[in-house]
């Protein structure tokens, strides 16, 4: 009899341990997609696949390289114990994330990524804040689509916190902005708002004054049928005052 249990414990040993090498050798690929969403790589798929959503500034390609550090990340248990239940990974600009099992085989991770609505230059590094003037991150490299913000007077900068300026109706400005710009699909290389809070803007070589927040909207929209003839020109466009006429406004070119 206790023969028998010695062999039925070996046994429980062995499957065990062939259980545990097995469990090592699974792997996670990670389905990379193209801008609609579909899979690019179906070919390479392997049983256990991850997919990435909701990002806008890293391709699935970047954000794999922060999730899978080590090659032991690949294994779906140690996967699932490292984003389940421990504290998540730091990746610029991402505020959270969260990890779903799809079914036994597929996971995805939803990124959320923090608002930023431009950046100013700080003792060599950008330092890019949000809609309230929270300093959400620092990076030595320069957003694509993010703007310089120039005209903003302060004396210290403290990552995380609100940038310290004595009148806030900057904020307000800036946000009125670059909301109008995003809504009309204008990429601006510079934002710039005077003291007066007169607020212009950087296209490639062309300087766009427009003055202040009065008739911003319709302003910003003409602005957005004028910017085909702007190309590889170099000058300032002066649209301070909204030209309720419709005759046009004036544009000086570089000499």
């Amino acid at each position: 009899m206790k023969k028998h249990k010695i062999i039925i414990i070996a046994v429980v040993v062995v499957l065990l341990a062939a259980l545990g090498i097995f469990v090592a050798t699974l792997d996670i690929t990670v389905a990379y997609t193209n801008k609609d969403g579909k899979i690019t790589n179906e070919g390479d798929l392997g049983t256990f696949t991850l997919t990435f959503t909701g990002s806008d500034r890293y391709t699935s390609e970047e954000l794999e390289k922060f999730f899978f550090s080590k090659g032991v990340d690949r294994n779906p248990v140690v996967f699932l114990i490292k984003n389940k239940l421990m504290d998540k990974i730091e990746i610029p600009f991402v505020e959270t994330y969260d990890v779903e099992i799809l079914s036994l085989t597929d996971y995805k991770i939803t990124i959320y990524e923090k608002a930023v609505v431009g950046y100013i230059n700080y003792m060599g590094s950008n330092m890019y804040f949000d809609k309230d003037g929270i300093v959400v991150e620092s990076s030595s490299e320069a957003l694509e689509n993010v703007p310089l913000i120039t005209g903003i007077e302060f004396d210290y900068i403290v990552l995380h916190q609100k940038l310290p300026v004595e009148n806030e109706h900057i904020f307000t400005v800036l946000l009125d902005i670059t909301q109008l710009i995003e809504k009309y699909d204008i990429i601006a290389d510079k934002i710039s708002i005077s003291a007066d809070f007169e607020i212009s803007l950087t296209l490639d070589k062309v300087l766009v004054e427009l003055g202040t927040s009065e008739d911003l909207s319709e302003k910003v929209k003409e602005l957005k049928d004028i910017i085909p003839s702007l190309i590889n020109e170099k000058g300032v466009l002066d649209m301070k005052e909204y030209n309720y006429l419709n005759t046009g406004y004036t544009f000086k070119k570089d000499e």
